[in-house]
């Protein structure tokens, strides 16, 4: 009876299952394809074997041995399991368990068991709250009782797989080859019971026996006609994996009967809070096997997890955005030039200010206003083939005579009373910030003096210091008078010119060219101050 009934339990189970896997728009089954074979009777068709190798992916067969706990009317003591040594009883029980498993996702799992197994449970007289009997035919012999109940059960039911789960929680959890399941479920439990009196073993009541005498309890009905109840499940699974395909299982388990009957003993007093719903519980060991493939194995990330790694990411994404490695403000994601010195000023893309676009950025340009379009040498410098000290782009008289002195437009003027400093250009020379020091930018400027000085003895120059607005008025007006007079020394000593021809002034800071925009951050970075640290030439007789 026991081989036709797991039978049964299989052969229902796989019906269910391939009835939920032809479900050809479920993306979580898997579909049974049917192909025609060389036959040419177009009738005969065979099983597809990759088809049905995906119907058992991750599908587990198990065997688990164990004990049932009754709780109910007939019971010794409420958790501990008792013993009686006349009857050699004693209340744990062994049961068998079958069941087939599918995995559906990270969390859930559907499963089906078939169980077969005894429970019992005994009550000795003189050693309970109250120790009424049920006895509907006076067999009571006043000395206790116990009973036995054999029984086969099929159940359905739903695995949650709570390590995943645990990690919407806390994703460090890690539990290894450890997988922990909470479980639930109903069933359907057929029953054959019999309540006996504790000494002599004789009948007292049954379900599912025909011999209902003092003497009976011995000849059970057929399965179709005993007794069945409805059962509900709830239970706690640990699995631990050894491989792709074994595993060991712990299982503990609790049915509860929608039934008063399971141990013979129909609760009149309700003395018991165990005797409304009859229950047992079934500790189990086992192993599993698995008899598909396996999905390949994919780290579990949850939700939480997933949101975490998001954010991770958008911070990361957010710091490499705003990483400034020169300091420019313009992040290294869209800095063209990542190693702009410090202060220089950039354009949006971070690359250096280049005003006059002669590819030398204004920090290092010692000309950073020549013409659109000129020639310069690497200094930024317009060139000036006759050195009359008008670039060429600018120069209307590109052969002047050497010293000649020329107007704006470099064009030969003649030197006379009438002869109006507006009409006479002269190159003026640029300083640093807070210095007097006369660079190689200036070199060829200072030449084009000088040789204008030597070629016309007649004429004097006042030379005139200036600065821009950093600083106080009174030490920008020492530091103008200081550039002044360094210039009047540097061509007094370099190319023999009296210093007697020169005079010297200051403006300080009181008649600047250009406007300046002050930064207190970078001071120096400012192309407009350039312009108003300078030395100018006025000629004089």
């Amino acid at each position: 009876m026991t081989r036709n009934f797991l039978l049964f339990s299989l052969l229902l189970f796989v019906n269910f299952t391939y009835s939920q896997d032809t479900l050809k728009n479920n993306n979580n089954h898997f579909i049974i394809e049917i192909q025609e074979t060389e036959n040419k009777n177009p009738e005969a068709k065979k099983w597809d074997k990759k088809g049905l190798s995906k119907l058992f992916v991750n599908t587990d067969v198990s065997i688990l041995v164990g004990a049932t706990q009754f709780f109910g009317d007939i019971k010794q003591w409420d958790n501990i399991p008792a013993y009686d040594k006349n009857q050699n009883f004693y209340e744990v029980k062994p049961s068998i368990e079958i069941s087939i498993s599918k995995k559906i996702n990270h969390l859930f799992t559907i499963q089906a068991s078939a169980i077969s197994g005894k429970f019992g449970g005994l009550r000795k007289i003189g050693e309970g709250v109250d120790n009424e009997v049920y006895d509907p035919y006076g067999f009571y012999q006043e000395t206790g009782e116990y009973f036995v109940a054999d029984y086969k059960e099929l159940d359905l039911q739903g695995l949650l797989n709570i390590s995943n789960l645990l990690a919407f929680f806390n994703t460090n959890i890690t539990t290894n080859n450890y997988t922990f399941y909470l479980k639930g479920g109903m069933g359907i439990n057929k029953f054959s019971t019999v309540n006996r009196n504790l000494e002599s073993g004789d009948y007292i009541y049954s379900y599912g026996y025909s011999d209902e005498t003092q003497y009976g309890g011995n000849i059970k009905k057929n399965f179709l006609n005993i007794p069945g109840e409805s059962t509900l499940i709830f239970g706690f699974v640990t699995k631990y994996e050894l491989n792709d395909k074994l595993s060991l299982i712990l299982d503990l388990t609790k049915r509860t009967a929608k039934t008063d009957k399971w141990d013979a003993s129909l609760s009149t007093l309700n003395y018991n809070s165990n005797a409304i719903k009859d229950n047992f519980n079934f500790y189990s060991f086992g192993a599993s096997y698995n008899i598909g493939d396996r999905f390949t194995k994919e780290e579990w990330v949850t939700p939480l997890e997933g949101l975490q790694k998001d954010l991770d990411n958008t911070k990361a994404n957010i710091e490499w955005l705003s990483d400034d490695s020169d300091n420019d403000g313009v992040s290294d994601a869209f800095d063209k030039e990542d190693n702009t010195p410090m202060g220089v000023s950039v354009d949006g893309s971070g690359v250096a200010l280049d005003v006059d676009m002669d590819n030398i950025p204004d920090y290092l340009d010692a000309d950073p206003f020549s013409s659109r379009g000129a020639i310069v040498d690497g200094n930024g410098v317009e060139f000036d083939t006759d050195n009359d000290g008008i670039s060429d782009s600018k120069d209307l008289e590109s052969n002047t005579k050497i010293g000649a002195i020329v107007n704006q437009y470099g064009i030969t003027v003649s030197i006379g009373n009438s002869t109006s400093n507006m009409e006479v250009y002269l190159p003026s020379i640029y300083f640093t910030s807070g210095s007097y020091f006369i660079n190689s930018s200036n070199l060829r400027r200072m030449a084009t003096i000088a040789i204008m000085m030597n070629n016309n003895p007649e004429i004097r120059l006042n030379v005139i210091g200036n600065t821009d607005k950093n600083g106080t008025k009174n030490s920008n007006q020492k530091l103008a008078l200081q550039r002044s007079q360094e210039v009047i020394n540097y061509l007094s000593e370099n190319y023999g010119i009296a210093k007697n021809r020169f005079g010297s002034s200051s403006n300080g800071e009181e008649k600047n060219l250009a406007t300046e925009i002050i930064s207190t951050e970078f001071p120096d970075n400012n192309t407009l101050s350039e312009i108003n640290r300078r030395v100018d030439f006025k000629i004089t007789y």
